[in-house]
């Protein structure tokens, strides 16, 4: 036992004292995997400065230091020789966004329908673990719903003619107006009135719009129409005759919902006319007719693996289909059932093309698409440990690094059995992450971890912060992404992610962070030097900036509770009860009023210990306002963003912030665990945390630590290749 173990720890947590439930002489004697696990909670709050307590005066930082070393160093030597086992992952439902990837990766089409899907529950902070995603007959009709729309666009009848609606103005509804007549199936706008109505169109192409109206005069000029899309003014019509005649407009159309409004913009009333059929100008419409589109259908590259099925027999369109919809080889049986749905409709009188597209709607509604279900493995287990099937360890890898189904070649290379060992994973891996569906690390894995997906819902108190739109919003987010995609795809140091020198801007970001420039809609990079380099990092992003304050006021509490649960990986617990809010709110308004009210919520003893960290790290950031931008006073008093830690160091502002948590090789070890839960889709257990951590602190040795780094260890680690086996 360490020296500093004996002097400054036992007294506390050895023999008869064992305060926290911590008995060290007790763990000396215990199995490796518990004295190691015990020892990397030791060394976390030791480093923490949690422990020994701030009132014990038994420890020098010199000593401090020397115990966090010596811990280090055992725990890399030892965890090598632990085995964890690998566990059993829940059986795990496509997210949304793993819906929609695979949809565009397979076909390379989109359907709206998937925003019908019900939302997904998070677990770990992730939308992919399986034990926090459910499933509803609400959902399987969302899915059954978008699997008929995508399979309407890949199997498309091109002999078909082009598709119409018509609707009539009798039906169609009052958007303004006092009112209109539906008399003999036409619609009289005696007045000025807009009509509007749905309608769908099923992929993107030219239309034509026919409005069919009449109109009776009055005044010294022709009744008119407005005719409306989606709110623009396609045409303004003049109606000169009494019956009803086409009008024709020819547009470009994008696929989905859209909605036509027809306005009679010009009434008239003359009650004295001499002519009584000249007295009242109305417009009479009949209906409006939506055909097209008209243009062939443009195949997209995603479906040059559906090529030549076309006059095959629907036995092989259902192998080739399920093949690749179900990520792996399909059961004979489960291939017939398939086939059977298209041969059904061809029965019926369906076209060739229909019956391919309910065999497809079929797959894609199947468990096999919407669930990662792993076959059995072939292989012998060893102490109900199994490796993961070929097949299945291609999805674990394709969900893991593009959030998608995995591609031939990569199912290809699991068939030949590369899979099977380090250097045809590292190579697959390598191919992977230079693949540009590699950049959804960044909108999926990144977004998730740094809560920016929050960003959307921020509303900040608009009288206090106008500039804040939707378009200002989607750039900060944006910014966040880029910084992550240059340290991956450059294979710079993943610390990189705190201290980068640079960033990425559009027009809108660079004038709301007062760079300097020419800029336009697309965010180039900028180097981040002088006053601009308070933005180095993601510390200096509005993204998080704003996803952690109030509405009208910064948190400090949220902000460092933030940098403590996803940057070190170090949540607090939550708050007990009555004390998640300021005795006097309306004094945190001014600096002052605000430190005064962080400092009176830690004098309360079940607050202390974990708000003495939090408060210091928000705190640091306090010259950010509550949207993420610069400022030196608030209400007139100046801003102080200094503030003691539990060691008794000081931190001044983000750039001591951002060095505190640079040389925390806690940061790396939080990065590496949230990568482990993503990619595998459940936590870490205690002796995994305790193997991730050494082999985090292993490469820490060599130097510089990658992204890519850090992501082969998850796909080395036991969880990821191997299975328990179900008992």
């Amino acid at each position: 036992m360490h020296a500093t173990f004996e002097r400054s720890c036992v007294d506390c947590h050895g023999g008869d004292a064992t305060k926290g439930a911590l008995d060290l002489k007790a763990v000396a004697n215990a199995d490796l995997q518990t004295r190691l696990i015990a020892l990397s909670k030791v060394r976390d709050r030791v480093r923490a400065s949690e422990m020994p307590p701030a009132d014990a005066d038994q420890i020098t930082p010199a000593d401090r230091a020397a115990l966090i070393s010596a811990c280090d160093a055992l725990l890399v030597q030892e965890a090598a020789k632990l085995r964890p086992r690998p566990g059993r992952v829940t059986v795990r439902r496509l997210s949304q966004t793993q819906w929609d990837r695979c949809i565009e990766d397979l076909f390379g089409v989109a359907t709206e329908k998937s925003t019908a899907f019900p939302a997904d529950d998070l677990g770990y902070g992730f939308d992919s673990i399986g034990d926090a995603l459910s499933f509803s007959t609400l959902r399987l009709e969302a899915y059954l719903a978008a699997a008929e729309d995508v399979a309407s666009q890949v199997f498309f009848d091109e002999s078909a003619t082009p598709a119409m609606s018509t609707i009539e103005g009798e039906s169609m509804d009052l958007v303004d107006g006092p009112g209109f007549d539906a008399n003999s199936d036409i619609a009289n706008l005696y007045t000025n009135a807009t009509l509007g109505s749905a309608f769908d169109i099923a992929r993107s192409g030219t239309c034509r719009i026919t409005v069919h109206a009449g109109a009776t005069p009055a005044g010294d000029e022709p009744a008119r129409l407005s005719v409306r899309l989606d709110g623009r003014e396609l045409a303004v019509v003049d109606v000169h005759q009494r019956e009803l005649r086409p009008e024709t407009i020819t547009l470009p159309v994008g696929k989905g919902r859209h909605r036509i409004e027809i306005a009679f913009i010009n009434d008239h009333w003359d009650p004295d006319h001499p002519d009584p059929a000249m007295r009242d100008r109305n417009l009479l419409l009949d209906r409006v007719v939506i055909e097209g589109p008209f243009e062939s259908r443009t195949i997209p590259p995603q479906q040059r693996w559906l090529e030549g099925l076309d006059d095959k027999p629907f036995d092989l369109v259902a192998r080739t289909i399920a093949a690749s919809v179900w990520r792996g080889t399909a059961k004979p049986e489960a291939v017939r059932e398939l086939a059977a749905v298209a041969t059904r409709r061809h029965k019926a009188g369906g076209s060739r093309s229909e019956s391919l597209a309910d065999l497809l709607a079929a797959a894609l509604a199947s468990p096999r698409f919407l669930f990662r279900i792993e076959a059995p493995s072939t292989r012998a287990a060893v102490d109900g440990v199994e490796a993961v099937p070929a097949e299945a360890l291609a999805s674990r890898l394709s969900f893991f690094l593009w959030s998608s189904c995995p591609d031939e070649e990569l199912l290809a290379a699991a068939r030949r059995g590369e899979l099977s060992t380090a250097a045809g994973r590292k190579a697959q891996v390598a191919r992977m992450l230079s693949d540009a569906r590699a950049d959804r690390l960044a909108s999926d894995f990144a977004a998730q971890w740094l809560e920016l997906r929050s960003l959307e819902a921020r509303m900040p108190d608009p009288s206090l912060f106008p500039r804040l739109d939707d378009s200002l919003r989607a750039s900060m987010r944006r910014e966040t992404e880029l910084l992550f995609l240059a340290v991956l795809r450059e294979a710079r140091d993943a610390r990189e992610l705190l201290d980068a020198d640079f960033t990425h801007v559009d027009a809108a970001l660079a004038s709301f962070y007062g760079i300097a420039g020419e800029f336009d809609a697309t965010h180039e990079r900028v180097q981040l030097d002088g006053q601009l380099a308070v933005r180095r990092g993601i510390l200096g992003h509005a993204s998080w900036l704003v996803v952690t304050s109030n509405p009208t006021r910064t948190s400090p509490v949220k902000r460092g509770k933030w940098t403590l649960e996803n940057l070190l990986d170090q949540a607090p617990p939550p708050p007990p009860p009555g004390n998640a809010i300021f005795a006097d709110e309306g004094a945190a308004a001014t600096p002052q009023g605000l430190r005064a009210q962080l400092a009176a919520h830690r004098e309360r003893s079940e607050c202390a210990s974990c708000h003495v960290r939090m408060d210091a790290y928000g705190l640091a950031l306090e010259q950010f306002d509550a949207v993420g931008r610069l400022r030196d006073s608030v209400a007139g008093q100046p801003i102080d963003a200094s503030a003691e830690l539990p060691s008794g160091a000081r931190v001044d502002g983000v750039a001591g912030l951002r060095a505190l948590l640079r040389d925390d090789p806690t940061f790396l070890r939080a990065l590496q665990r949230k990568l482990f839960v993503y990619g595998v889709g459940r936590d870490a257990s205690p002796v995994e945390r305790v193997v991730l951590d050494a082999a985090v602190d292993r490469l820490a040795t060599l130097g510089k630590v990658s992204i890519r780094d850090l992501v082969s260890v998850v796909v080395e680690s036991q969880a990821f290749l191997m299975r328990e086996t179900v008992r």
